[in-house]
């Protein structure tokens, strides 16, 4: 906990925990000097001197003051305590979101979608808040239960610190029982709280899928099994600290009852005077001593929250230490050429595997050209073209863009040299005409126009009633998956990249559709580089280059008129889709 706060802590921030402990100590002393002077007020009152009355109504007059102090300077330090948590917590927050956007896709494999949005919110939240908590009694608390010990024994009375000291001993022991048993409970909670969020996700993003199998209960039947264990270790936590507050005030009041009954004893069958003087030190006594008990419940507080602040601190710091896998050269080089790509002898394989998923794939691409992919499903067409923009990096040969090793080169400089459409078309919430442009936010409405006639998408845009100011639901739901789809090619032509790549990005568009645009694409960006994905023969029949794979590893590369010819593999995907009349067979 504290490693992932002091590491992310500022100057200004050192300063202010400073000002929070001398802000304290005098806190402290204004808190001691009112108890000090109740003690003064009760022997005035109880000596019933003739100049008691002014006396006392000095003595008031102090407690006022002291207590304005007091409160004033209570309330600077929660101020202070307050915006420093904050900020820290802030920036904590701000390096995980950023080392999770660093994140190349393997590494996402180490945290899965739920867990990180649960450490982005709750985890850093009980940061906060034990931070916040411990700003505002790691201090006050010692410094007030010292002070009191110190001032306690000064005038120590051996009968009553006895008895301070067994009350003592014994909420101490009972605290840590019940901290024993619930620590534990925490990293549970925080485990639940991820696949809560998981049954809530899966839920809410197949609820389409769910409905049209009639699959509710069975989702209900989850999220119920893990809601119950969720409410079964909440309630158990719950019910253990409920005994906190209660015990605590019965300790208080068996403190102070016993403290004032073994004065009883000793005060019966003295004088007036000695009587009083007695009197008045047994109730500064009970005051110093429910201090020391008011000073180590805060303490038990931040010992209650801290355990499960550190489990999340613990998640959190994972996320922000986690070495990324791909990661920018320090000698980054410049590139040679204009829209080129070539892949010499490249495998890959994912992390923890000891096979590569596609292997020995060559082919080199010229500016301008179009080359495509094709074959079954899990065949490697993603894994390959994930590799030109170091989504994910060559475990073997080299993957070269513009006649340079991707690896070589900054990763933000290749990627605008690429424009890229997935399959699944994505759109972030707002409005059109900011997901067009999301590349570059100052792109004028003429060249967000001009994007979206190529990708076929002007038509039904200006149909809306705010046209490209026509709000976004979030993932683009409040749109069919070709007008998707088509936003999404549009955000890719937009900045008139050197390479463009489509992964799948024409599966959602009829046949008329995805030929007008490709034709547009190569009219409008015709020295453009452009890589395809596709399912349909149809898509990329007219491509330079086809490769076709199978199984990770490519079984025939060439044009379709010899593909169609001298390819088993292809040969069948043809067959499958067209006849041989229209494959000139």
């Amino acid at each position: 906990m504290f490693k992932l706060l002091f590491k992310n802590m500022k100057a200004k921030q050192w300063i202010a925990v400073v000002a929070i402990f001398i802000l304290t100590l005098g806190q402290v002393f204004f808190m001691m000097t009112i108890v000090d002077y109740i003690s003064k007020l009760t022997g005035a009152v109880a000596a019933s001197r003739d100049n008691g009355v002014a006396e006392i109504w000095w003595y008031g007059l102090y407690m006022v003051i002291a207590a304005i102090l007091m409160a004033v300077v209570e309330v600077i330090i929660r101020f202070v305590a307050s915006a420093t948590a904050s900020s820290t917590v802030t920036s904590i927050r701000e390096k995980l979101y950023v080392r999770a956007n660093e994140f190349a896709l393997s590494d996402f494999a180490s945290f899965s979608t739920e867990s990180l949005i649960t450490r982005t919110t709750n985890d850093i939240q009980n940061v906060h808040l034990a931070w916040l908590t411990f700003l505002k009694t790691a201090f006050v608390a010692p410094i007030t239960m010292v002070w009191s010990i110190i001032l306690l024994l000064r005038n120590a009375n051996g009968s009553l610190t006895l008895v301070t000291g067994i009350w003592l001993f014994f909420l101490i022991a009972v605290v840590v029982i019940l901290l024993m048993m619930v620590t534990p409970k925490y990293r549970i909670v925080q485990k639940l709280t991820d696949y809560l969020n998981v049954a809530s996700r899966e839920n809410l993003t197949g609820v389409r899928v769910v409905r049209a199998f009639n699959a509710e209960s069975y989702q209900e039947g989850k999220f119920e099994k893990v809601n119950q264990q969720f409410t079964k270790v909440q309630i158990f936590t719950g019910r253990v600290l409920s005994f906190f507050t209660p015990f605590v005030m019965m300790v208080m009041m068996g403190l102070s009852l016993s403290i004032l009954w073994v004065s009883a004893f000793v005060i019966n069958g003295m004088d007036q005077a000695a009587a009083s003087a007695t009197f008045s030190s047994t109730n500064g006594f009970v005051m110093l001593a429910n201090q020391i008990v008011m000073s180590f419940i805060l303490i038990v507080t931040l010992i209650v929250i801290w355990p499960r602040a550190s489990v999340s601190a613990k998640r959190v710091q994972e996320v922000i230490s986690h070495e990324v896998s791909i990661l920018d050269t320090d000698n980054p080089v410049e590139f040679k050429e204009q829209g080129t790509i070539e892949f010499k002898n490249v495998g890959f394989a994912y992390p923890g595997s000891d096979k590569e998923a596609v292997s020995n794939i060559s082919f080199k691409v010229k500016q301008g050209e179009t080359i495509a992919f094709i074959g079954a499903t899990g065949s490697g067409k993603t894994t390959i073209i994930n590799m030109i923009p170091r989504m994910a990096d060559a475990t073997s040969g080299e993957v070269l863009v513009d006649g340079v090793n991707v690896k070589d080169v900054r990763q933000k400089d290749l990627r605008d040299r690429i424009g890229y459409a997935p399959q699944r078309g994505f759109l972030f919430k707002g409005i059109i005409r900011d997901n067009i442009a999301l590349k570059n936010p100052n792109m004028t409405l003429a060249d967000i126009r001009w994007a979206a006639e190529i990708a076929d998408a002007d038509g039904f845009v200006m149909n809306k009633r705010n046209g490209y100011d026509s709000e976004v639901s979030q993932g683009g739901s409040n749109f069919s998956g070709g007008q998707k789809q088509r936003l999404c090619i549009a955000r890719a032509v937009a900045t008139k990249p050197e390479i463009l790549i489509f992964d799948d990005s024409f599966s959602a568009l009829d046949y008329r559709t995805d030929k007008t645009v490709r034709g547009r694409i190569a009219e409008k960006l015709p020295n453009t580089t452009r890589v395809i994905i596709a399912q349909r023969v149809g898509t990329i029949m007219d491509a330079d280059q086809i490769v076709v794979l199978d199984h990770g590893k490519m079984v025939g590369i060439g044009k379709h008129y010899d593909l169609v010819r001298n390819c088993p593999v292809y040969q069948e995907i043809a067959l499958s889709q067209l006849s041989k009349e229209e494959l000139g067979l």
